[in-house]
């Protein structure tokens, strides 16, 4: 089954920790691959930024809420 393409506003949770992460936004690196900059829930100076790609794996990460 695909999963849903990754959009601002939803929530993820990586499948061996206990911290939820927003995507705030989308960007495309000078090699045409897209990354998400997350911001941890209840802590907006954790900021990250990970592959789209990483974030569709459902072996990394789960989609929590939107």
């Amino acid at each position: 089954m695909a999963r849903r393409e990754v959009q601002p506003g939803q929530k993820y949770q990586q499948t061996d920790a206990t911290s939820v992460w927003e995507v705030m936004d989308l960007t495309k690196d000078g090699e045409g691959i897209a990354h998400a900059r997350l911001i941890r829930v209840g802590d907006s100076t954790a900021v990250k930024m990970i592959s789209v790609s990483a974030l569709k794996d459902a072996r990394l990460y789960k989609l929590v809420g939107e």
